[in-house]
């Protein structure tokens, strides 16, 4: 008798396969308007990054291709990889790099370095000129293959941590202007299927939020979790931001 792949058979234990094929950071599980909240971008520009535009011209319709490779296309759905991308596009394009020098960027590491995800799987840095990446032990030019350096080590692009294989595993998104914020809010997709939760608690900071808007005070808060006031507060802040947005 033969056992499925993917079940429990007696006496044996089979892994099972819940993601399909896939790792938790690239299941689509976020929609256009969700990313936008997270990562601070208009949900039409965030759009266009994502899943590209098309446009009238004199010639006819010209097609403006999207910079990040999304989840599901079709369904307008983004993975956690996706997310930490568009954070980096956020960060690149906030520091006026020219969207063509982030795309030869993009095609740059996709090629030399086969990742399906260039700006979420390497550590990028930027003189707000150029795209810069570490390649075969050099701090190189993605824009334009170069290695004239000029680059300057940004605090949004540090707020990746990756994992044993480079890639990036988890986000701690801005929840302040500044970028100079703590990292108290975390986003991991192997963590409440990629829902954003307090970095010193498993707790959706959705439910830290609803419980001060009911009208529980921080120290309340900060009690009941186990928590520094201080990352109630934030998470308190960075909720207030996604549905203000």
């Amino acid at each position: 008798m033969t056992q499925a792949k993917g079940s429990w058979g007696i006496g044996t234990m089979a892994k099972v396969d819940i993601y399909g094929g896939k790792t938790p950071r690239e299941l689509p599980l976020y929609t256009i308007a969700d990313a936008a909240r997270v990562v601070r971008i208009k949900p039409a520009t965030l759009r266009t990054w994502a899943l590209g535009r098309t446009y009238p011209t004199h010639a006819g319709a010209k097609r403006w291709s999207p910079l990040i490779r999304a989840a599901d296309p079709k369904q307008g759905l983004l993975s956690f990889a996706n997310l930490v991308e568009l954070h980096v596009l956020s960060t690149l394009r906030g520091k006026s790099v020219r969207v063509d020098r982030i795309r030869s960027a993009s095609t740059f590491i996709r090629d030399r370095m086969k990742t399906e995800h260039p700006l979420a799987d390497t550590d990028t840095q930027t003189d707000s000129v150029d795209v810069y990446v570490e390649y075969l032990g050099r701090l190189v030019n993605a824009s334009s293959a170069q290695t004239e350096l000029r680059p300057l080590v940004e605090r949004y692009l540090e707020r990746i941590e990756r994992d044993e294989s480079g890639l990036a595993a988890r986000l701690f998104p801005l929840t302040r202007d500044d970028g100079l914020n703590a990292r108290s809010v975390l986003i991991d997709p192997a963590f409440r299927f990629g829902r954003p939760v307090l970095a010193s608690a498993n707790v959706e900071t959705a439910v830290v939020a609803d419980r001060f808007f009911a009208g529980d005070s921080t120290a309340v808060l900060s009690a009941d979790f186990g928590v520094p006031e201080a990352d109630i507060e934030e998470a308190i802040r960075f909720e207030s931001q996604l549905r203000a947005a």
